[in-house]
């Protein structure tokens, strides 16, 4: 039976393509949660707004200092008395609004979270460029979270210029590697897309003049290859007539001149045709990118200032929205008010006026106060009116500009998320408007002299109308959310990139210049891969055409000529996009002129005695018997090993839960959370099933109770990684043994390189115990993995267990990625499966470069 389970997704890009579910009913949501929704919901993490604190200044002078913003989870903000917006109704507006302050101030933190709301979205779409700037600012203060993500958005070119070397170089600083004066050599993770290298495009002369000059020449050709045949029988012939035939051999030899001359001259012309060709399509290619560079600005102009008016728009309509509840509220007050007095006056004795004045004055301020506030919710909606259309026009010229710059690249297809969401929020508008005019009739009805019964029951449905259009206003104003999340769009590109082209063996490390492997005497082949191997039109190795399998690998040999040669791979898919890959082969042991290489080391390294590693915690959990879901068989007896292996052989204290709910999990990370320090380092393991919300598509852990189709009792990636995010721990990493746990977001891992001297190898370490790590180890892509076929345990679990068992020395994750990925797609091909493990830093969640390490007590 096939394992689902989830991994981690933090991007902007989530496992399309998975098993979706249809949400459940609200009802069915209610019960799912009952008991315990308030405890779990608290272990939320929020952006919070803590109290000022009281200072002194002197022995005379005290004052208040200004409110601190923190990350935390729900319940510590409250206990702290701070203010925050609830998970699941928090966005860039109210996020920005905790950090935005303090960022302008120059607090580098509070930049790096301003940076990352740019870059999330929230709600909205990201802005990558903006969250480049505010990175950059954080990162030039030194603050390593801000250094990994800004080389992130160098290393995919998101809202800067796509730069191999800038983002090495920030990866480096982060590290604290260039500090040390140690090289940063990148750990291999998830394949990257390398940039593509676009072929000029023939305009200027037309094709059609092209292909008759191209077939005048060969005609003329044909022609003079005729004339020679003909001219070589007639020189054959004997006999009779040998002066005659003599003037027709010499006739016969011009005329083959005069066509082979003819033939030169076309092709000459040919030749010269396609130069111009060329040139001007190197030309008009120059023009068109000014040209899309000066729309692409101008829409990314219109864009923002479109998203700022959206937020604003958002802003005022909440605002409106809270002004219309207190209207309701005081509509509400002012009825029972206007019933108390009406009994009193029945009830009152004679003479006992003063109470019965008192209570006419009351409402008589009551009314006057609901009539205030219902002239305010009419100011508030005709400005609500206003900013609706302000922003109108500034989609209307966002959409322009982007129509002209896709004119200029390529057709872009409608996006129908887009249309829903226009259509959802004018109905939204509308409803807000018919309640506005609905509460402002009641108001009327509320403020006029007592009507009797009759005038009492229209007070009682008009009340119901209004409670009935809060209800669709609060439908549409979710829809509204839900859509603008799949409207989102990445930015505007130039050119789509080709197929990603990695070298897997002997890994290459990446320099300012091509990329190096350093080639030792036993060497034979050099492994790669190309993504989408499905998709590939052609790979060539040096001009010479190689043949991926399946998984797309390939090989090719690992000839050195001289102290240096130079590979060219180039992969071209069935789109012509293509890309390059420049590679420097170096003999093992060349002088530290040359770049350095970084080769793999399974076996571990030694520890020097003097590195403190802290304490080993670890969190496992096995899901194996659910409610709702078909069983597993191996997840328990995978944790229970685990269990076993980190207790024992590298001293963990170990958390094992199995069968576990949502609250059992939340609670333990929560207990662990109280536990850690910021020396200390995590493992979590989770084997289980796993889900994509076909709504939102987020991902999800699924707890034994889970409910099909109902994510009220889900565990959420976003979550775990955010819960992850305000650890104190300095190394975090997860592990997944999941069908849904491929698509995480790459940055930097530090790897250790061979060659270095002992004291190097200490330094290195001491390096990158000092630095946080946040990284996610998967059992596969976004296909589902075997469940079965290791033993007793899952073919993932197997491997990694075996990994573990036999190390003897202090060995760093993506060497036990190396380890087990390898034997992981070999069993699972054996069973006519395709199992590919991923590795990759968690995004967003305070990586800094480090690798987690296995630390045996022997070692």
């Amino acid at each position: 039976m096939n394992k689902t389970t989830l991994a981690f997704a933090v991007a902007t890009v989530l496992l399309a393509g998975c098993a979706t579910q249809t949400p459940a009913p609200e009802a069915s949501a209610a019960r799912a949660v009952e008991g315990y929704i308030e405890d779990v919901n608290k272990l939320n993490v929020v952006d919070c707004l803590l109290p000022g604190q009281l200072r002194k200044l002197g022995s005379q002078m005290t004052y208040l200092s200004g409110r601190r913003p923190i990350r935390t989870t729900e319940a510590d903000c409250e206990v702290r008395g701070g203010e925050y917006v609830a998970y699941d109704r928090a966005d860039y507006a109210s996020a920005l609004q905790v950090w935005r302050s303090k960022a302008e101030e120059g607090d580098a933190t509070a930049q790096l979270y301003v940076g990352q709301i740019y870059e999330k979205g929230l709600g909205q779409a990201p802005d990558y460029r903006a969250a480049a700037d505010w990175y950059r600012k954080a990162a030039a203060q030194g603050n390593a979270q801000a250094q990994v993500n800004l080389g992130a958005l160098y290393e995919k070119g998101l809202g800067v210029p796509k730069d191999a070397a800038a983002a090495a170089q920030w990866y480096g600083k982060a590290s604290g590697l260039d500090g040390a004066g140690l090289q940063f050599a990148a750990a291999p993770t998830a394949p990257a897309t390398l940039q593509q290298q676009s072929q000029p495009q023939v305009a200027g002369v037309s094709r059609e003049e092209l292909d008759q000059l191209r077939l005048s020449a060969e005609r003329s050709q044909r022609e003079a290859q005729q004339l020679r045949a003909k001219l070589a029988a007639v020189e054959q012939q004997k006999g009779a007539g040998a002066v005659q035939k003599q003037r027709e051999i010499e006739a016969l030899r011009q005329s083959a001149e005069r066509s082979q001359q003819e033939a030169e001259q076309l092709r000459a012309q040919l030749d010269a045709a396609q130069r111009q060709s060329a040139d001007q399509a190197g030309q008009l290619g120059a023009e068109q990118r000014r040209e899309l560079e000066t729309y692409k600005f101008a829409a990314e102009q219109s864009r923002r200032e479109a998203e700022r008016l959206r937020a604003q728009l958002d802003a005022t309509r909440q605002d409106l929205l809270d002004q219309q509840e207190q209207l309701r509220k005081s509509q509400d007050e002012l009825e029972q008010l206007r019933e108390h007095l009406a009994q009193q006056k029945t009830s009152a004795p004679a003479g006992d006026d003063a109470k019965v004045r008192e209570l006419e004055a009351e409402l008589k301020r009551k009314e006057t106060q609901l009539k205030a506030q219902q002239a305010s919710v009419n100011k508030m909606a005709a400005s609500f009116d206003k900013e609706r259309g302000k922003m109108r026009k500034e989609l209307a010229a966002a959409q322009a500009t982007a129509k002209a710059a896709t004119t200029v690249q390529a057709a872009a297809p409608a996006h129908p998320a887009r249309e829903q969401l226009a259509s959802t929020e004018n109905a939204l508008n509308a409803k807000l408007e018919q309640y506005r005019k609905s509460s402002a009739e009641l108001t009327a009805l509320l403020t006029r002299p007592a009507q009797g019964d009759a005038g009492r029951a229209e007070i009682d449905r008009r009340k119901t109308e209004l409670q009935a259009q809060a209800q669709a206003i609060t439908g549409l104003k979710d829809a509204a959310q839900r859509l603008a999340l799949q409207a989102q769009e990445p930015p505007i590109q130039l050119a789509e990139a080709g197929p990603g082209i990695e070298i897997i063996e002997p890994p290459a490390t990446l320099t300012r210049g091509m990329k190096v492997v350093q080639v030792g005497a036993g060497a034979k082949d050099i492994v790669g891969k190309v993504q989408a191997p499905d998709q590939l039109k052609s790979l060539r190795v040096n001009d010479q055409p190689v043949t991926p399998d399946a998984a797309g690998l390939f090989r090719f040999p690992a000839t050195l000529n001289g102290a240096e040669t130079t590979v060219k791979i180039t992969a071209t898919d069935q789109r012509n996009q293509t890309s390059h890959l420049d590679l420097s082969l170096v003999a093992a042991g060349t002088p530290a002129t040359t770049p350095a290489l970084v080769q793999a080391n399974p076996g571990g390294i030694d520890r020097p005695g003097d590195v403190k590693f802290g304490k080993f915690y670890a969190l496992i959990i096995g899901n194996q018997s659910y409610t709702a879901y078909p069983a597993l068989q191996t997840p328990a007896n995978d944790a229970q090993s685990l269990d076993v292996v980190l207790r024992e052989r590298y001293g963990f204290n170990t958390k094992l839960l199995l069968n576990a709910n949502r609250h059992q999990i939340m609670t333990a990370l929560n207990e662990i959370h109280k536990k850690l320090t910021p020396e200390d380092n995590l493992l979590i393991y989770y084997a289980g099933h796993g889900e994509i919300d076909k709504t939102t598509q987020q991902a999800y852990w699924l707890p034994t109770d889970a409910e099909v189709g109902n994510p009220a009792n889900w565990i959420s990636s976003q979550s775990i990684t955010d819960f992850i995010g305000i650890l104190p721990a300095r190394h975090v990493m997860v592990v997944a043994d999941s069908c849904y746990s491929g698509a995480m977001t790459g940055s930097a891992v530090a790897r250790l390189p061979d060659g270095m001297d002992p004291d190097k190898r200490a330094k290195w370490l001491k390096v990158m115990a000092g630095r946080k790590a946040r990284t996610v180890l998967t059992s596969g892509g976004v296909q589902p993995v075997l469940d079965q076929g290791g033993g007793g345990h899952s073919v993932f679990a197997n491997a990694f267990l075996g990994v573990l068992r036999s190390n003897q020395r202090v060995l760093e994750d993506y060497d036990v990625f190396r380890s087990v990925a390898g034997q992981v797609q070999g069993a699972a091909s054996k069973a006519g499966f395709r199992q590919s493990p991923q590795y990759a830093p968690l995004q967003h969640a305070g990586h800094e470069g480090s690798p987690f390490f296995f630390v045996p007590e022997s070692a």
